[in-house]
């Protein structure tokens, strides 16, 4: 009996420990290194607004094959502008790997 209690801590400790929901912080964490990485585009004006970029990270960190999901051309071109070739750090991306941040745009006060 001690062995089988035993057996069942080992696979309870590793399930714990190898629990898949510390990827929920990937999109935060990504998000803050890009708004860090970022200016206000004076394209948005003073209303701000919530934009979607699509990007990959290569093997040396680089951003990179940058998409932005708005009608406005010159918004789209300014942030891929800002973004690529940026440094970002994550410790466990694939370089195949393409992430889509949702990012909100809000004019300091």
């Amino acid at each position: 009996m001690k062995g089988l209690m035993f057996l069942f801590s080992v696979i309870f400790t590793t399930v714990a420990t190898c629990s898949p929901f510390s990827v929920w912080d990937k999109p935060h964490e990504i998000g803050n290194q890009l708004s860090s990485l970022i200016d206000y585009p004076a394209v948005l004006g003073a209303n701000g607004g919530i934009v979607v970029i699509q990007f990959s990270i290569d093997e040396g960190s680089a951003i990179g094959k940058v998409k932005v999901f708005t009608r406005d051309d010159e918004l789209n071109n300014d942030l891929i502008r800002q973004l690529t070739g940026k440094r970002v750090f994550l410790p466990d991306h694939h370089p195949a790997a393409s992430y889509t941040v949702k990012l909100r745009f809000v004019r300091a006060k």
